[in-house]
């Protein structure tokens, strides 16, 4: 636990990241971060957005088995990490939603060129990139 550290969350529902902490994680002034909570166990991980390094991708689809598989292997192949995601049904059958958001820093390519691949599925019916 040494590199542990007790803060406290102010009246804002702001807390402090330790200067050694924020060092370990590659978080500066300006750095996002997702807070994703683990409701089960009562504790959140916190999971730092590198700038020019991830990307937030919105992909329209068709809703059928293995779509979404399909998919998430078009983004390995191109050595794009899945960070968090979240998929939804937009009419059961025809067609779904699903937000992405990706480390990009082993990507094969730029995102222009992925959302081009990706655009060639006949599972996709169109790709957004919301965020570099």
């Amino acid at each position: 636990m040494r590199n542990s550290n007790i803060t406290r969350v102010d009246s804002k529902g702001r807390i402090l990241i330790p200067i050694h902490i924020r060092k370990m994680l590659g978080a500066d002034d300006g750095t996002e971060i997702i807070i994703i909570p683990e409701h089960d166990r009562s504790q959140v991980r916190m999971l730092p957005l590198v700038r020019e390094k991830t990307a937030e991708i919105r992909i329209m689809m068709k809703d059928m088995p293995g779509s979404l598989a399909h998919i998430a292997n078009s983004l390995a192949i191109h050595n794009v990490n899945i960070m968090m995601s979240e998929s939804r049904t937009i009419v059961k059958g025809k067609s779904a939603e699903w937000d992405v958001i990706v480390d990009t820093s082993e990507a094969n390519g730029n995102m222009e060129s992925l959302k081009g691949e990706l655009e060639k599925s006949k599972d996709i019916r169109k790709v957004e990139i919301l965020r570099k």
